[in-house]
């Protein structure tokens, strides 16, 4: 099984702040896949920069998700995260969106993550990675959506 990790970026050097996370997750969680990189507009508060966005697979660590969701926190600071307002305008974004099949429900985390399939910045990179195919045999995944994304080439 798998933890999935939706990364997504709107300030600064976009891509190059998607490889440093890559990189920071990889020190701590054992890299198994990436998707490409995706364009999309904002969700929720529209009145910033598109946004990249990218989705990695990792082998589920032996760390709990309560000390998995820590350190990617510790990441997302350690880049110059600033949470300023809900759906606001960020240098990184780090979600937990799948932790193998578990579904977790706790406050400040909620696996899978809510929204996921509401989303074609995190459905359309999802297709790309292994784990996907665990998740079309149990979930229904949307084909259509009210805004789009596109690969950056």
């Amino acid at each position: 099984m798998s933890l999935i990790i939706a990364t997504g970026a709107n300030l600064g050097d976009k891509r190059s702040n998607l490889e440093q996370a890559k990189t920071l997750l990889s020190e701590h969680f054992e890299f198994v896949a990436q998707s490409n990189v995706y364009s999309s507009p904002p969700v929720g508060y529209e009145e910033q920069p598109e946004f990249f966005n990218q989705v990695l697979e990792f082998k589920i660590p032996d760390a709990t998700p309560d000390e998995v969701l820590l350190k990617i926190l510790e990441i997302e600071e350690r880049m110059g995260r600033k949470r300023e307002f809900k759906w606001g305008p960020r240098v990184i974004d780090l979600d937990i969106l799948f932790w193998g099949d578990a579904v977790i429900d706790k406050t400040g985390l909620q696996v899978p993550h809510p929204r996921w399939n509401e989303r074609a910045f995190v459905v359309l990179p999802l297709r790309e990675l292994p784990f996907f195919q665990v998740l079309s045999k149990k979930y229904k995944i949307p084909e259509e959506f009210d805004h789009n994304a596109v690969i950056v080439s």
